[in-house]
Parts: structure tokens; C-alpha cells; sequence
């Protein structure tokens, strides 16, 4: 894709969304007299770049157990990650009531937060945004005893939503470091790290036939690689920041839903993409009367997906190689938009699209087909991607604001809202208690997922001319429930203070066996997250799991999976 061609693609998206942002702004302006100096501008905080909080990292329970507290108010769960400024203004939103409960629940989590956030909250009050952080040095090693299952496309995945780390039988390792440097209105942020896997065992060759049926391919895809050994990306961007919008490009990773362990549109169960995207990273209100939308938040990317071996040409024809990736891989853009019509209810609206890719070559016309086509076209001529479309929501029952929060997740294939078509879309439902009678420092979650039959087996997630599906390096994008799946699992934590917790958790997964003749997978664990003082931290984590699928295994298999994590993060920074 040509620079001009991108520059005129980005511009059909962003400037509604800026045109937005400008109303909001405008009005604001107009009703505060905002300052206009140069100094002014330096030390608001709304042109502070900042640097995204990892997928993985502490600070997003912590704050979602206080948002359900009743703590927080005007955070998206369902649109993450969030910068660290972001964060710092939900903490500085919980300090007007959690400080003052100091022995609470919410004051712990209070505590902890605004310990990390300590360097953001100055800045809020004014202190010059520059400076560069060593944010961690960290060293995991997994131990899995018995044979994993990987390939979550065809079957399931035995660990998930794990950045697309790969693992398999014996011992994995990944040892990393995250760094991270502001500077006025830009942001830069890397964390990498050295990864080595086990060894996975190959499908037989009746797997493999069954397996390139399912695709409508001429060999099977190869699926997740093992026994890799070297040094990856996890998320690598700089940033741009001006009036609480955020630009940003590199390696980046996102969560678009409300549930904690399964995104179904996008979350980070594969590797981050290479994008562009645009981020309004502090919520805004539009101007009059459509004011009583409420709160909003608006994301918009555009990358370059890797790892697609197959894709069906227009003529008919279909190109590439099992395990060999195709030398012209498509894109995918998406957008997300979220709204609090109450402090209580979220909503929000996301799209994704793939296109491009042999055969369909990129343009300026084919990138806005995909964008505002709602009709089905030629695929022989005027294809518009494949598309999807989703929807979640999020609400503080009324009578347990503080006690229970109901949320779901959804999408749908090439329709244009998932609930208008219900049994044409897959869904993820959830609820969490916050707490439990008298046992306050006790949470609980379920939530369960399924991906529908419609059509054919195997319908969702995939597309008949992208025939690696909705995947990025072999592994899928959205849900590990996976293409013709349902699944359901609990967890608890029992919350020592805001940082030291312990998790026990249930799942249960099967596949229907219309699907590759189906299969299930039952895992029971524990994990717990301990800070060792002010600068080490601890995660340990034990799984007993049994899976059976008839075309991997004859009969059931079980494995242990045990992990160790040590993280050293420096309190330290160069300014």
C-alpha cells in the first residue's frame, strides 16, 4: 500500500470521529475559556502523551473490581487498553470517595493504584511530562506435563489469550523487558522478549485431510509452530498525543469487550498487529442535546494481518502453501465506539474488517468499499471483506450497584447487528459479584460462550476467500471458544489487598461434533499474583486439564500445566 493511498484511507475515518471530538471541544471551549499559551497547552493534561498499560498487567481487575464497588464511574471496560494518564484520572475519580475509606476494599485497591500511577498523578497537577522508565524485567517458565491441544482454529487451546506466546509439551520459557519514554505530546513504548517453546505433536495425516475439508483447502494450514526459539515483539509504537487523542503506530494489542477471559470480536489471544490507530483516550461528551448519549470513547485501526497460508482468488482458484505464509497478506482495519447513557450501562459498537490480500489488489476504492459497503458484493469484482460486526454491554443492576454487574459480548458475520440477528450470531455472556456476603474480600465470575452452527460447520470465524479465517500467526483473534464451540467457566479471587490475590478457577469446552468430529477440554486451576515488596512480584499458577478430540487423540488425554513468573520493576526514571 502506497503512502498517499493510506494517508486518504485514514482521513475517510478519522474525520468523522474528529469532527466529533472538535464539537465537544468546541463547546467546552466556549463554556470554560480555555487557556491557548503555549504553557498552557505544555502542561494540560489532555496533550500528555502516554503509554498504554499492558493487557496483562494487575491494573485492569483492580479497577474493575472498584468500578464495581461503585468507586469508578466513567471507565470502558469493553475498549482496552487504556494509557497510564487515563488510569491516573480513574484513580484520581476513586480517591474522591475511596480515600476516605481507607479500611475498605476499595480503599486497598485505592492504595495500590495510586502507588503505580504515582509519576501519572503528578502530571495531572502539572509536573512536565518527560521522562524514561525501565517498566519491568520479568522471566516465566511454563512446565506442561502430557500433551497440550494448540491449534485453537480447528479444535481449542490449552492456554489462551496469552499475547499468541507459543508453548507446547515440556518446558517453555519467556524472558522479557518492557520499556517506555514520554516526552511532551509523544509517547514510546517496547517490551519484547526471548521465547522458547516445547514440542507439539503433529495431526496425522487423516487429521490433516479432515482438517483441509473443513477449509475448503488443498492441504491442511499448519498450525501453531513449536519448538520456536527467539526473540519476538509483544507490543513496540510510538505515540502522538493532542487534545485527549492519542495516534499511534507499531506493534500493538487490544480487548474489545467486557468480559475478563474472552473477547469475541478482538482481544489478545493472538500476536499483536502492526497499525495505525486513532484513540480518543479519555471520554467525551458530545455538544447539546445528543449530550444524553453520555460518556464515549473511539478507537479506530488500521494493520497488516501475517501468518495466512490460503486464500480463494476470484477466478475461482485457490493460492498459497500449507505452512508457508502468502507473500501478499491482507489487511484488517476496525473501529470501536462505546457510550455510558448512564454511569451505570455500557454499550458499544465495533466493526472489523479484512480485505485486500491476492487477488484483491489495495486501493482507494476497495479500502472505502470495505469501510461503508452494508450490501454483499461480486466476489469476483467488488468484494467488500470480510466483515463483522459486534456488540457488548455492561450493567450495575439496580438494588447491587456495588454487589452484581451483568455484561455480554457478541458478534455476528457479515450481518449488521448481532441482536437483530440472534441465532445468526455468537454470543458471550457474564456476570460478576464484586464481593459475597461476608466474605468481602471474596469476588466471582461466570461467564460462558458459544459460536453457533449456521450454514456450515465451522461458519464462524472463517471466510471462503480468506481460508485461514479471522486469525493472525496462525492463532484466532477474537474468542479461544473457537468456530463451532460453547463453553462456560467460574472463577474467584480472594483479595489479600489491592495487589496479593489467589484464583481458583473451572472451565469446561466442547465442540460440536458436526465440526471435526468434535471434541471437549476441562480444566480446574490456581493462580496467584504476589508483590514482593515495592519492586519484585510474584505469579505462580498450577492447571489440571483432560481434553479429548477423536481426530488428535483416540481417547482422553490429561496434562499439568505449572507456571512461574518473577518481574522486577525499577522505581526509578530518568527525567
Amino acid at each position: 500500500m502506497r503512502c498517499p493511498k493510506t494517508i486518504m484511507c485514514m482521513a475517510i475515518i478519522v474525520s468523522p470521529v474528529a469532527l466529533l471530538n472538535l464539537c465537544a471541544q468546541v463547546g467546552a471551549s466556549a463554556s470554560t475559556g480555555q487557556k491557548t499559551t503555549a504553557d498552557a497547552q505544555q502542561s494540560n493534561p489532555a496533550n500528555m502523551a502516554s503509554t498504554y498499560v499492558p493487557l496483562d498487567s494487575w491494573v485492569y481487575p483492580a479497577i474493575e473490581r472498584l468500578a464495581a464497588l461503585g468507586y469508578v464511574q466513567t471507565d470502558f471496560a469493553g475498549q482496552r487498553p487504556w494509557t497510564r494518564m487515563e488510569c491516573a484520572r480513574l484513580v484520581i475519580e476513586a480517591g474522591e470517595r475511596a480515600a476516605d475509606n481507607s479500611e475498605t476494599e476499595a480503599g486497598a485497591l485505592y492504595r495500590s493504584l495510586s502507588f503505580e500511577f504515582a509519576l501519572e498523578l503528578r502530571r495531572e497537577d502539572g509536573a512536565p511530562n518527560t521522562g524514561f522508565q525501565v517498566e519491568s524485567i520479568y522471566s516465566q517458565v511454563v512446565g506442561i506435563s502430557g500433551q497440550p491441544v494448540v491449534d485453537g482454529y480447528h479444535f481449542a487451546q490449552t492456554l489462551a489469550n496469552d499475547f499468541g506466546r507459543p508453548y507446547g509439551e515440556g518446558t517453555n520459557s519467556y524472558t522479557g523487558a518492557a520499556l517506555r519514554a514520554v516526552a511532551g505530546p509523544i509517547a514510546f513504548y517496547v517490551r519484547g522478549e526471548y521465547q522458547k517453546s516445547g514440542t507439539v505433536i503433529q495431526p496425522s495425516q487423516a487429521a490433516q485431510a479432515a482438517i483441509a475439508a473443513a477449509d475448503f483447502t488443498p492441504a491442511a494450514s499448519a498450525g501453531p509452530p513449536s519448538n520456536v526459539s527467539g526473540f519476538r515483539l509483544i507490543d513496540a509504537y510510538v505515540a502522538l498525543a493532542f487534545k485527549n487523542n492519542q495516534l499511534s503506530f507499531g506493534q500493538q494489542s487490544l480487548w474489545w469487550g467486557p468480559d475478563s477471559d474472552s473477547a469475541m470480536i478482538f482481544s489478545d489471544n493472538a500476536q499483536s498487529i502492526p497499525m495505525l490507530r486513532y484513540d480518543r483516550v479519555s471520554p467525551f461528551k458530545l455538544p447539546g442535546f445528543l449530550g444524553v448519549l453520555g460518556p464515549m470513547r473511539v478507537q479506530f485501526f488500521i494493520g497488516r494481518l501475517s501468518g495466512q497460508q490460503f486464500a480463494q482468488l476470484p477466478n475461482g482458484n485457490i493460492a498459497g502453501h500449507a505452512g508457508v505464509s502468502l507473500g501478499d497478506q491482507p489487511f484488517i482495519h476496525g473501529m470501536k465506539w462505546t457510550l455510558k447513557p448512564t454511569p451505570n450501562l455500557e454499550l458499544g459498537f465495533s466493526r472489523t474488517v479484512i480485505f485486500g490480500g491476492p487477488g484483491f489488489p489495495v486501493t482507494f476504492n476497495s479500502f472505502s468499499r470495505s469501510v461503508f459497503s452494508t450490501q454483499s458484493g461480486n466476489f469476483t469484482g467488488n468484494d467488500p471483506g470480510d466483515r463483522r460486526a459486534g456488540f457488548d454491554f455492561s450493567y450495575r443492576i439496580p438494588g447491587l450497584r456495588d454487589w452484581l454487574t451483568l455484561y455480554g459480548d457478541s458478534f455476528a458475520d457479515d450481518e449488521p447487528f448481532p441482536p437483530a440477528y440472534p441465532t445468526h450470531s455468537a454470543w458471550s455472556p457474564g456476570l460478576y459479584l464484586s464481593k459475597l456476603p461476608y466474605l468481602h474480600k471474596v469476588d466471582l465470575r461466570a461467564e460462558g460462550a458459544f459460536t453457533p452452527d449456521r450454514l456450515f460447520p465451522g461458519f464462524f470465524y472463517f471466510n471462503v476467500h480468506y481460508l485461514d479465517g479471522y486469525t493472525n500467526a496462525r492463532q484466532i483473534m477474537g474468542s479461544w471458544v473457537g468456530r463451532q464451540g460453547s463453553a462456560w467457566q467460574l472463577s474467584s479471587t480472594y483479595w489479600f489487598s489491592g495487589r496479593n490475590t489467589l484464583q481458583f478457577g473451572y472451565r469446561s469446552m466442547w465442540v460440536d461434533h458436526s465440526f471435526l468430529q468434535g471434541g471437549w477440554v476441562r480444566d480446574i486451576s490456581a493462580n496467584t499474583n504476589l508483590a514482593l515488596g515495592a519492586n519484585f512480584a510474584l505469579q505462580a499458577g498450577i492447571q489440571y486439564e483432560r481434553w479429548q478430540f477423536p481426530l488428535l487423540s483416540p481417547g482422553p488425554v490429561s496434562n499439568v500445566t505449572t507456571s512461574v513468573q518473577i518481574s522486577y520493576t525499577p522505581r526509578w526514571s530518568v527525567r
